[in-house]
């Protein structure tokens, strides 16, 4: 699992994609660290970990990755024709 598999593969990426995938990647990876710390029940920076996700999230959109089994919103002459 990656987040260029869900862009349909490295060939199919520009550099400017490849790039922010490595961005995320790192906050990923950081956001993964700092809440394995509140696990082991470490002092952590919440603010930080607040940040990251908020980065994470952006990114993410930014790449415009969908979320896996996300139901496609279907439209009102679909919804009609099926109740038909």
């Amino acid at each position: 699992m990656s987040f260029a598999n869900d862009l349909g593969g490295d060939a199919s990426l520009n550099e400017p994609q490849r790039a922010l995938i490595r961005q995320v990647a790192a906050v990923t990876v950081e956001s993964e660290k700092v809440q394995a710390s509140i696990v082991r029940g470490e002092s952590v920076d919440h603010e930080n970990l607040v940040r990251l996700n908020n980065l994470q999230a952006r990114l993410v959109k930014q790449l415009d990755i969908k979320p896996r089994g996300q139901k496609q919103k279907r439209s009102l002459a679909d919804i009609i024709g099926a109740a038909a």
